[in-house]
């Protein structure tokens, strides 16, 4: 296994993979995701507002990336989907503990280290925790310059928003 770098990208969920793959022996960049997954496009939709601008995407739904990826490259990749938020943090301090970095989907609303001019209630914001000391957890999120602090008790509430 490589050593852990932590690297800026363009877009969460890209980068999260990424950083895992590549943590993980398969380096493979940001743009070659995008293009392997067939995720780039463009669409604007007037009649949705975020922050009163209409929407525009570049990219595909999210979770299509991870749902693709794994099939083209003809790898196995563990998702779970948990009801129970200390089953959730119980398993993820394990996955830590045995020395792997862990992949989450959160809202980026109620992640701590978002600036709150930055937040907005998205249900789909992956980022890669690496490790836990005492109560808080190291966060690699993909659109941050460096690598991040986070309480257990926000990234708890960031992993089980409810909503979109």
């Amino acid at each position: 296994m490589n050593e852990f770098s932590h690297q800026q990208h363009a877009h969460c969920e890209s980068g999260a993979l990424s950083v895992l793959l590549t943590h993980y022996g398969l380096s493979i960049s940001e743009p070659m995701i995008f293009g392997i997954t067939s995720s780039l496009s463009f669409v604007f939709l007037p009649v949705v507002k975020l922050n009163n601008m209409p929407l525009i995407s570049y990219r595909d739904m999210p979770r299509n990336m991870v749902k693709k990826l794994p099939k083209i490259l003809n790898m196995e990749m563990a998702q779970k989907r948990y009801d129970d938020p200390h089953a959730a943090d119980r398993e993820l301090t394990e996955l830590l503990n045995a020395g792997k970095l862990v992949g989450l989907q959160t809202s980026v609303y109620y992640l701590p280290y978002f600036p709150k001019d930055m937040r907005f209630h998205f249900n789909a914001h992956n980022l890669v925790v690496c490790q836990k000391q005492d109560d808080n957890y190291l966060i690699s999120d993909p659109v941050f310059e460096d690598l991040q602090w986070c309480d257990a008790r926000g990234l708890t509430k960031a992993r089980f928003a409810k909503g979109v």
